[in-house]
């Protein structure tokens, strides 16, 4: 224990040095920022980074029943994906324990709603783990030993394009099954794993905080809102706002419209907010850098009349199953994870080319791609969606229709218990 709480007082020392170097590197990108911060941390952390693998699985020796560990109380991509699993497992009426992984200093943990819902240690015998390969021990090394010998561990990653990282291939010893929320994801793992790939989606659940009115958020009350969203933080290359932007350009600049464009963006850069006002000019938009609690969040995309993300690629495309699921007309690229929810019946699917991704993304390697959006289509359905009421009110309807029925969270509760039933059977034998 002395060990652990030594070493992440030495990650935690480490990251506070390279927070203070931070106003001197903000000029290089940020992916290369990490990996370098990665690279640092790694050679300086005095611990084997291979483990020796686990013990097989040993039918009796742990209780029936699911450990899902992941980012419980933070708020980026891979902890609200477990928090949507961790629902769907508690309204399966699985058996269960929570556990939080806690290894990056850095991350924002303002998350409390698991907190009196947490364990300390694993209970089961399955685990499912929420994290990627490229954090895999930094996680894993939190929990005794015993966490992981005699168990069977499922391992949960997310991954945004066709061919899976050569780095993450590691790890696939380290795991006896493979859950993905997207057939495009375990399309990609399936190619590599020698292991069972399965496709859980994930429930969406969008609580919006009552009380929240345009008003409340600064948007005129009688403007027709297109909302789009992103972190500079997280690779913005992948998430390609400025099509977004442009597509919002082109539809409406020079025309006296009620049109106006809410642009959510965290952490924005000063290279940002160049960006959105050289391509806005003086078209009307709307620009919020505050950071909102997820319900509020959701409030403002129930609010805006349509949301729009001409993105390159998407393990899953989180906030247009949100808008979605809150009956907001969406306009995407119609390629990657989105895809599988989204068609020409409830939503605004966009045409694409696929492009190299020509190191604008986490890893270099032959063969990546991803798509680049029909500017000009996404802003003939802004125009569309703007026109006839009648279209953007049967989107809201089908697209809510088709989200409550295929990705609920009873829905994804169902096919988790589904899994784990099999998996008990199998264990069994």
């Amino acid at each position: 224990m002395k060990i652990r709480q030594s070493l992440k007082q030495l990650k935690i020392n480490m990251n506070l040095g390279l927070g203070k170097i931070a106003p001197y590197t903000h000029f290089i990108p940020e992916g290369f920022r990490k990996k370098c911060a990665e690279w640092l941390i790694h050679i300086t952390t005095p611990r084997p980074r291979v483990r020796t693998l686990p013990t097989p699985y040993m039918k009796g020796k742990n209780p029936e029943g699911i450990n899902l560990f992941g980012f419980f109380m933070a708020e980026n991509g891979l902890a609200q994906g477990v928090k949507m699993y961790a629902k769907a497992i508690e309204v399966a009426d699985i058996p269960h324990a929570f556990l939080n992984t806690d290894f990056i200093t850095w991350l924002e943990k303002s998350d409390l709603s698991y907190k009196d819902r947490l364990s300390k240690r694993a209970k089961y015998g399955i685990n499912v783990i929420h994290i990627n390969p490229d954090q895999w021990f930094d996680a894993c090394i939190e929990f005794p030993r015993k966490t992981f010998d005699f168990h069977y561990t499922i391992g949960v990653w997310l991954w945004e394009l066709e061919i899976i990282p050569k780095e993450w291939e590691k790890i696939l010893p380290y795991v006896n099954e493979l859950w993905a929320p997207s057939e495009f994801i375990a399309s990609a793992l399936r190619k590599v794993s020698s292991v069972p790939v399965e496709v859980i989606p994930y429930g969406i659940d969008v609580p919006v905080e009552p009380g929240v009115t345009r008003k409340s958020l600064g948007l005129p009350e009688d403007a027709f809102l297109v909302l789009t969203m992103y972190d500079s933080r997280s690779y913005a290359a992948r998430k390609n706002p400025q099509a977004a932007i442009k597509a919002f350009a082109k539809a409406f600049r020079g025309k006296n419209t009620r049109a106006v464009m809410v642009i959510k963006i965290n952490n924005p850069t000063p290279e940002d907010l160049a960006m959105i006002q050289e391509t806005m000019g003086d078209i009307p938009y709307i620009l919020i850098k505050e950071k909102l609690p997820k319900a509020k969040l959701n409030a403002l995309i129930q609010l805006c009349d349509v949301f729009i993300s001409l993105h390159r690629s998407e393990g899953f495309g989180l906030v247009m199953a949100e808008a979605m699921m809150l009956g907001v007309p969406t306009i995407a690229t119609n390629w990657s994870a989105n895809a599988e929810y989204m068609n020409d019946q409830n939503s605004c699917v966009v045409n694409y080319d696929l492009v190299p991704v020509k190191g604008q993304y986490q890893y270099e390697q032959d063969g990546y791609r991803w798509a680049e959006a029909d500017i000009s289509q996404g802003a003939e359905y802004l125009i569309r969606l703007y026109e006839d009421e009648a279209y953007r009110t049967q989107l809201c309807a089908r697209g809510k229709k088709w989200m409550e029925e295929h990705y609920s969270v009873e829905a994804c509760g169902a096919k988790i218990k589904q899994r784990y039933q099999q998996l008990l059977g199998e264990l069994s034998q």
